[in-house]
């Protein structure tokens, strides 16, 4: 169905539009508008944010994404920096529950300028398995984020890094100012290749601290098995990745924090009063 609307632009751009009206592609100026915004709303880039397992503060009936940093939900602070960075054709993966309550809040999108779609991953065994059920969406790139992570990375220069590399996986590292940050997952690099990528039992303090963000192409999806099993992202997936020399590591300064405790919660919100003040 077509809609009728009006707009003021330069009288340079109207004679740009007049000439490529040439009756064999364009018959008119509305034709040529309405193709070249199609095509500009489809190269927007695509993002996942996986919201799976039970996904609440430990020790809290707390859903990750919905607690409060500052004025915003930590789900709402995802969607911005993926909108500032021009991710804004996104889907958001999770229980059905969580859904609904991420759904009360951000609807489809249009209120924070982007699209977004709900995929429920109701009986899936592990986080590979929710990328699997969203298979159909991926396109030749897409960025996958967790919902319980504050961060300022610049995923439009994550983008070029992937592609400049020309690898089916890449992986933020956060590089922080000391070595007081605790992490459970190790990598071994070799200059942007990661060697090997493990996780570890208990956590140790590092220099490069692997996030749950990923750019991964279709190619990954061989490396998940069919079938009703449990298969991980960090525990399965991406020591395979590491193993075949397919995953590259994108380092960067800044600030990241996964929100899985109380304790984790209080840090964040004391960064965000940080950056404010």
């Amino acid at each position: 169905m077509k809609a009728r609307t009006s707009f003021t632009i330069d009288a340079d751009v109207v004679a740009k539009l007049d000439s490529i009206v040439d009756n064999i592609y364009y018959r008119s100026k509305s034709e040529a508008v309405e193709d070249i915004l199609r095509k500009y709303f489809e190269k927007q880039n695509t993002a996942i944010v996986l919201c799976g397992g039970e996904f609440t503060i430990d020790g809290t009936e707390y859903y990750r994404p919905l607690v409060k940093v500052g004025e915003s939900t930590v789900i709402e602070r995802i969607i911005s920096n993926l909108r500032i960075n021009n991710f804004r054709n996104i889907m958001i993966s999770g229980k059905t529950e969580l859904l609904k309550q991420i759904f009360s809040i951000l609807k489809n999108g249009e209120g924070y300028g982007v699209d977004i779609k709900y995929v429920d991953d109701n009986n899936l065994k592990g986080s590979a398995k929710a990328l699997e059920r969203v298979k159909q969406y991926v396109g030749s790139t897409t960025l996958f984020v967790t919902g319980d992570a504050i961060f300022d990375i610049d995923l439009r220069d994550m983008l070029k890094f992937h592609v400049q590399h020309n690898s089916p996986a890449s992986m933020a590292i956060y590089v922080p100012a000391d070595t007081s940050f605790p992490t459970k997952d190790r990598v071994v690099l070799k200059g942007s290749k990661i060697l090997s990528y493990e996780k570890l039992q208990e956590p140790v303090n590092s220099k490069l601290i692997p996030t749950s963000i990923f750019l991964l192409d279709q190619d990954v999806f061989k490396y998940i098995p069919p079938g009703d099993l449990g298969w991980s992202i960090k525990t399965d997936l991406l020591p395979l990745l590491a193993k075949d020399g397919l995953l590259f590591g994108y380092m960067y300064n800044g600030s990241w924090l996964s929100i899985k405790t109380r304790e984790d919660l209080e840090r964040a919100k004391k960064l965000m009063e940080s950056r404010n003040a």
